[in-house]
């Protein structure tokens, strides 16, 4: 077994760490915006349903793995809203405001402006100051 293998019971135990959960949140949160994208750019349309409903993202199975996504961040959230304050949880899964474009550029190879990217610093700055204000709040009872 490699040395930097976690035995079963620490790895569930650190996967359940809220915080740990604040972070699969995002990152589900984002993967299902991306396959939610791809679906809807993807999926023919279907011809009795107007254009602008969009119904017809349904037919794609990446528009459904987008949705599993969103439940598997959903149950995530739940769990963060269990043991950390809303207002610290709720700003720190803000991350995936970085993560959908950094995605969407990456992977979708859609353009992300200068303009935006500095405000997406700008979040990320933000989050960051957050993450001492978390750490001090686990630290007191």
């Amino acid at each position: 077994m490699s040395e930097l293998a976690l035995p079963p019971r620490k790895l569930l135990s650190w996967l359940l760490n809220p915080y740990v959960q604040i972070g699969i949140s995002a990152v589900l949160t984002c993967a299902a915006e991306l396959l939610l994208k791809k679906g809807a750019v993807s999926a023919q349309q279907i011809p009795w349903l107007p254009e602008w409903f969009g119904a017809s993202a349904m037919t794609s199975g990446w528009t459904w793995i987008g949705i599993v996504a969103y439940i598997g961040s959903f149950i995530s959230w739940l769990r963060v809203l269990r043991f950390v304050p809303l207002n610290i949880a709720y700003s720190l899964v803000n991350v995936a405001q970085v993560l959908v474009p950094l995605g969407a550029a990456l992977i979708l190879d859609e353009h992300v402006s200068h303009w935006r990217w500095a405000g997406i610093a700008l979040v990320l700055a933000g989050v960051c100051s957050l993450i001492d204000v978390a750490a001090e709040m686990e630290g007191k009872p």
